[in-house]
């Protein structure tokens, strides 16, 4: 399974099931609710990792695709 966003690819893991992107990115090694993974994530340019409004580092889930 790739993730893929904005069509980058930033994970590939292998998988026998259907997984979330919360759950895939965590196989990755991205944490996605551990706002120290999220501003890892941010500050090394990965696609999908963003500094919000708030200050808040986050994963925006909806921009990333799930490839089978």
């Amino acid at each position: 399974m790739t993730i893929k966003v904005k069509g980058i690819e930033i994970a590939n893991i292998i998988t026998n099931r259907s997984l979330t992107i919360e759950e895939a990115m965590y196989c990755a090694g991205w944490d996605i609710n551990d706002t120290d993974d999220c501003r890892k994530g941010y500050e090394d340019g990965v696609e999908g990792f963003y500094l919000d409004d708030d200050g808040c580092y986050c994963f925006d889930t909806d921009a990333a695709k799930m490839i089978y």
